[in-house]
């Protein structure tokens, strides 16, 4: 990261501060007891306090703070960097209901056992086959598909990189919209001819502390964790090289201390 860039993720996240640190202030001492006494036991008036601000800033931040970062980190690098982006193709009929039905399956919920009946298992998430089985459905009409990636480099190296930038518990709503759309993507991609064009769910942070401890489980049950997710670190220095996250916490320590 340059001095620019630095200079600029720097003013993001004080910009992102002093915005949302208002919430912070919403309510006298005397409010909190009367709205949350039972918390009283376990809790002082700042942790309640803060816990109130956490929950009404998180949103804030997946919307605002984590794509404008991303934003200025991959333009140091690359020119075709796009938020919200959209990427436009075609896949046969087939393909697109072969694709709607693995994250069907990985989403819904198990039947119920009946008595005598062995348990069933449910299956698990593997990018490499799912992309094979959609690609080998050849059937059917051409059809338009559009998908919208939270994150985009049309110029990333080998090809062209579309990332879901989600928070680290994604529900299940938003951990299948995610795969789906990576799918899409990569199918399209894979169609066209495109072989180096990756996609991720890229998140933002990691409250497991490592990865082998990453534990939630709706995005264990939809996602490929070894092929289609990015955890904390891994998330922003793809994006802006190695040392990439070091560098932001460093500068959040910068502003925390000021």
């Amino acid at each position: 990261m340059n001095a620019e860039t630095r200079a600029t993720v720097k003013n993001i996240m004080e910009e992102c501060a002093t915005k949302y640190a208002p919430a912070r202030e919403r309510w006298e001492p005397d409010q909190i007891w009367q709205a949350y006494p039972f918390h009283r036991l376990f809790f002082t008036v700042p942790q309640i306090t803060a816990a109130r601000a956490e929950r009404s800033t998180v949103t804030s931040m997946g919307s605002e703070l984590y794509p404008r970062l991303a934003e200025a980190i991959a333009s140091e690098n690359f020119s075709q960097v796009q938020l919200e982006y959209t990427v436009e193709g075609a896949l046969n009929d087939d393909a697109c209901n072969t694709l709607e039905q693995i994250v069907t399956t990985l989403r819904e919920p198990l039947p119920r056992r009946r008595a005598g009946e062995p348990r069933r298992r449910r299956p698990r998430p593997n990018s490499v086959d799912e992309l094979a089985r959609i690609l080998d459905a050849q059937g059917g009409s051409a059809r338009p598909v559009a998908v919208k990636a939270d994150f985009y480099i049309g110029d990333f190296t080998d090809g062209p990189l579309f990332m879901e930038l989600k928070t680290p518990r994604p529900n299940l709503d938003i951990a299948a919209e995610s795969k789906r759309k990576i799918l899409y993507f990569l199918a399209m991609m894979r169609r066209d001819g495109i072989v180096g064009a990756q996609a991720f769910l890229g998140l933002t942070y990691n409250p497991y502390v490592t990865r082998k401890n990453y534990n939630h489980a709706p995005t264990r049950r939809i996602m490929d964790l070894d092929k289609e997710v990015l955890i904390g670190s891994e998330t922003w220095d793809l994006i802006g090289g190695a040392g990439t996250y070091d560098e932001l916490l460093k500068i959040i320590e910068e502003i925390s201390v000021n």
